[in-house]
């Protein structure tokens, strides 16, 4: 499937095997929509709500959120995921357990609560983002840039901090 989706409302629906490529989705509904074994590549989600979508074995390539509504979702279920940019997006309650997210994009975003225990963030770009709450635990910020970012808590003994950027008084 190739082309744009708009004003699309398809909430606790089910979605096995279809592949999404360089597809827009503009003010859609999918909140609790599951997407089982589905393919998302080079799609640009913009004003969508996607809250508790069960992600099962989908993947998600080179995909862009703007300003979407994405509470709860468990992104540690997808069986391939590259190069994520989440600009203006609410991603609490989110978990990105075990995932490689390096140079993945989380700009001005709230991420309440949300978990990154053993995330691989090298090089991602966290810039005024809320992260009140959020869990880090092992998790690797090499060269990450949390400058603007607030309400974070990071143990420097338990997760990995070479070269990461900061910007005071946060980092304190």
């Amino acid at each position: 499937v190739e082309r744009p989706f708009a004003e699309q409302t398809l909430t606790q629906e089910v979605i096995t095997a279809v592949t999404y490529e360089e597809c827009t989705f503009t003010n859609c509904n999918f909140s609790e929509t599951q997407f089982k074994r589905c393919t998302f590549r080079d799609c640009h989600f913009q004003d969508c709500d996607l809250s508790l979508i069960d992600v099962d074995y989908s993947s998600f390539q080179r995909c862009k959120f703007d300003q979407c509504t994405l509470i709860g979702v468990n992104w540690a279920k997808v069986s391939r995921i590259e190069r994520l940019e989440f600009n203006t997006c609410n991603l609490s309650y989110a978990t990105f357990m075990e995932l490689d997210l390096h140079k993945a994009i989380i700009t001005d975003c709230l991420a309440k609560e949300a978990t990154f225990a053993e995330t691989n963030l090298t090089e991602a770009n966290c810039t005024h983002t809320d992260f009140s709450d959020s869990r880090f635990i092992r998790t690797n910020f090499t060269k990450a840039d949390f400058r603007g970012a607030r309400n974070y808590a990071i143990a420097a003994e338990q997760n990995t901090l070479k070269k990461t950027r900061f910007s005071l008084p946060e980092a304190i």
